[in-house]
């Protein structure tokens, strides 16, 4: 059966039954009742019960088209295999079909180029409001690893199915990426070497933000701000697709005479290039990562010119995408009528370093934490899994607050539950795995 024939034969014969051909949907994986579940359990288990719920919302589906030409410039031979919408939601789902495994990651690729279309047509749509789907063999490592990004990191909505033909029938296999990747993501979330830290600090802002009396906390005011300064710090964090925690910290009032910039906000985020994980200033790659990925970079670094300075130049490029994000988060906060500047000093200290010293991290109030992508995932599950159990094993015990939201701006409970959590052990999913 041919490409075409596949997609008539769903075309036709299942225009609002598309779900009667799907196999093989699996239970999520199960998570201890007693215990909090390892990052990878975690991962896996909110990833397949997404895949389910998008599996689910097909009962509802309605193929209202098929080969729509997109005009896009001047490319008029784009076309979308089937273009449907889930009769529930209004939600649009578009169907991407591929027999042959060696066309299978182009197809991939199109399928989301074809939701950022759609989106940009239809502003402001969100790719939230789409379900991508990919009918395929999935023979290729590349288009599994891409899809698997989509689902778990990028939390996108994107399915994928095996047909099996016998005839002139099909059934289409449910695909739920291996648990390997989500042990590979879990080795690189939490670790300490894969955080980057990059510090603003600014100097006392009489009557706006400035100290308290000594022994007491910053004032309301100074609170206040810091908090909106986290908060939309934290936001701009979520546009860019970046892991991250940003909190407040102001010295003591004791001890702030002694340093020109008191005030500080702090900006940690998980680096994919951090190069203690992998660093190849010769060309030879090292790190404190598992030595599948390392033989894995190494694959790539030599294939690139000027392999000495590559993953050097990714690590460049990402440190300032972070650094923009601290300034001009400072423009949009001292934005002020009367032109008066408030410049932030910017360093990018060693995060253990940072975290454990004295000055940066005792001897000052620490405040209004945010927490952005997976890192928020991973505490808020932990602190739905507390509050069901009743105790928090790593920081609350059997004090917990009375609401959940109190714990998410507890700075010291999201400090230490996040370092309780973090997983070292170098046990990533290898080639031969795959």
């Amino acid at each position: 059966m041919t490409e075409n024939e596949i997609r008539d034969l769903l075309f036709n014969n299942h225009k609002d039954d598309l779900h009667t051909l799907i196999i093989q949907k699996r239970e999520p994986l199960a998570l201890p009742q007693d215990t909090f579940p390892s990052i990878a359990q975690l991962l896996q288990n909110r990833t397949e019960t997404k895949i389910n719920k998008m599996i689910e919302n097909l009962e509802t589906l309605q193929l209202d088209g098929k080969e729509i030409r997109l005009v896009r410039d001047s490319d008029t031979t784009t076309r979308i295999d089937l273009l449907g919408s889930i009769v529930d939601s209004g939600d649009l789902v578009i169907i991407e079909l591929k027999k042959s495994g060696q066309t299978e990651r182009q197809a991939f690729t199109e399928l989301l180029g074809y939701a950022n279309h759609f989106c940009t047509l239809f502003p402001p749509l969100s790719e939230s409001s789409l379900q991508s789907i990919l009918i395929a063999p999935l023979e290729g490592r590349g288009v599994r690893d891409a899809l698997a990004q989509e689902l778990i990191i990028n939390d996108k909505n994107a399915l994928a199915f095996i047909p099996i033909i016998d005839g002139k029938k099909i059934l289409l296999e449910a695909y739920y990426p291996s648990e390997l990747y989500y042990r590979w993501v879990e080795n690189n979330v939490l670790d300490d070497s894969s955080m980057t830290v990059v510090t603003a600090s600014f100097p006392l802002i009489d009557g706006w933000i400035d100290t308290g009396e000594p022994g007491g906390a910053p004032p309301d005011y100074s609170q206040d701000a810091f908090k909106t300064m986290t908060g939309l710090i934290a936001q701009r964090l979520e546009t860019a697709g970046l892991h991250g925690l940003v909190y407040a910290r102001q010295y003591w009032a004791e001890v702030c005479p002694a340093f020109p910039y008191p005030n500080t906000l702090v900006l940690c985020v998980v680096n994919p290039f951090n190069p203690v994980r992998a660093s190849a200033p010769d060309g030879t790659v090292f790190g404190a990562s598992d030595q599948s990925r390392l033989d894995a970079v190494q694959a790539i670094v030599d294939q690139v010119a000027g392999n000495e300075y590559w993953l050097g130049n990714l690590h460049s490029a990402f440190m300032g995408q972070i650094i923009r994000i601290m300034q001009e988060s400072f423009q949009e906060f001292f934005i002020s009528r009367n032109g008066v500047a408030v410049r932030p000093e910017i360093s990018v200290p060693d995060w253990w370093g940072f975290k454990t010293s004295m000055i940066e991290a005792v001897i000052c109030h620490n405040m209004h934490i945010r927490l952005t992508g997976l890192l928020r995932t991973i505490f808020t599950d932990y602190m739905a899994h507390c509050y069901r159990t009743g105790t928090d094993e790593i920081y609350f015990s059997y004090d917990l607050p009375k609401f959940g939201y109190i714990a998410h701006d507890h700075f010291l409970a999201a400090w230490e539950i996040l370092s309780g959590l973090s997983w070292t052990e170098m046990d990533g999913p290898t080639e031969a795995d795959e």
